[in-house]
């Protein structure tokens, strides 16, 4: 009888795992959810839809289309926290910038609710967002030099939004202001769409948000720098913070997609081969350029080394701007 009781356990143990394997061999089955921390409208949200309208043609995601579900909130932790709530069997997944990502856990402290190398897994990326310094076209301000000049003159603190209170926008924004000993105020908005909102009705003084942000409110937004070792190749005539004279703001955020930890090897496999081919598609290319981002390939190992580095560079920086609030 005890023989026969482990003989069952045993055909029953390998009868779950034919299925588990035939499940991943046949990834995906069904439609894949994409998180994203943000309300729509914004370069997380414009990235994702772009992302996720190619899905369907990866070959390694056998014709099954992705769908993004917005839930904004805490510099996208709310919808981070949602994603580790689910199995980790890949038909939930999280698009976020690692600059923010990253920002966003240091800014917790001790009180992070997950440390992302140990709770995410880094899949791959397929763009980038590059922070700018943004301000009303009714601003005298043509450059960076003009501005601060402008600040100091008014002898006012300048109240400035970004898209959260600890994203990597958010994260540049304090470091340009206490670089140049400009009193400031930050005012944080559920996403860049509605930080642009509030500097197109002149609600703030100033933005720091994604370059991508001003396509098709060039009218009302111009932009005076950008983030990065070198000047954002979707707005080439944009001078960086450095070329300007203002130092340490030379990082920009890998536009990445995760999954929970565990999520099986054979899935990373297929959503890592799915990243590479939409990234290198015309189509996803001619949307991307559409609203001033990049479109290129960073492969998971590349990437989570980069994600490594970011922690190393904001580490410090977010930990003064801590101390000093």
């Amino acid at each position: 009888m005890h023989f026969a009781k482990k003989v069952v356990t045993g055909v029953a143990a390998a009868t779950a795992m034919l299925a588990s394997a035939t499940a991943m061999a046949d990834y995906p089955a069904k439609p894949i959810k994409i998180m994203v921390g943000f309300s729509a409208g914004g370069g997380t949200d414009t990235t994702a839809r772009g992302f996720a309208s190619y899905m369907h043609e990866a070959p390694s995601m056998n014709g099954m289309p992705a769908f993004i579900v917005n839930l904004p909130g805490a510099s996208g932790q709310k919808a981070a926290k949602a994603v580790l709530d689910e199995d980790a069997d890949g038909y939930t997944l999280y698009m976020i910038n690692i600059g923010t990502f990253i920002a966003g856990e240091l800014a917790k402290g001790d009180d992070r609710p997950y440390h992302i190398p140990e709770a995410f897994v880094n899949l791959g990326c397929a763009s980038q967002l590059v922070t700018s310094l943004q301000v009303h076209t009714s601003n005298g301000a043509t450059n960076v030099e003009e501005f601060v000049a402008n600040a100091k003159a008014s002898g006012k603190e300048i109240t400035w939004g970004t898209s959260g209170a600890a994203t990597m926008h958010a994260t540049i924004g304090h470091i340009f202001f206490d670089t140049h000993g400009i009193p400031h105020k930050k005012v944080p908005f559920k996403g860049g769409s509605k930080a642009r909102a509030a500097l197109v009705s002149q609600s703030v003084e100033a933005v720091f948000g994604g370059v991508n942000t001003v396509v098709g409110f060039e009218d009302d937004i111009r932009a005076l720098a950008s983030a990065g070792a070198e000047r954002d190749p979707m707005a080439p005539d944009l001078m960086t913070f450095k070329e300007q004279g203002t130092e340490g703001i030379d990082f920009t955020g890998l536009m990445c997609l995760f999954g929970p930890a565990g999520i099986p090897e054979e899935v990373q496999t297929d959503v890592g081969a799915a990243i590479a081919h939409i990234a290198d598609l015309k189509g996803y290319k001619r949307y991307m350029g559409k609203n001033d981002l990049a479109s290129f390939y960073t492969d998971a190992a590349a990437a989570t080394a980069a994600q490594d580095t970011m922690f190393d560079v904001m580490g410090p920086v977010v930990a003064e701007i801590i101390a000093n609030q």
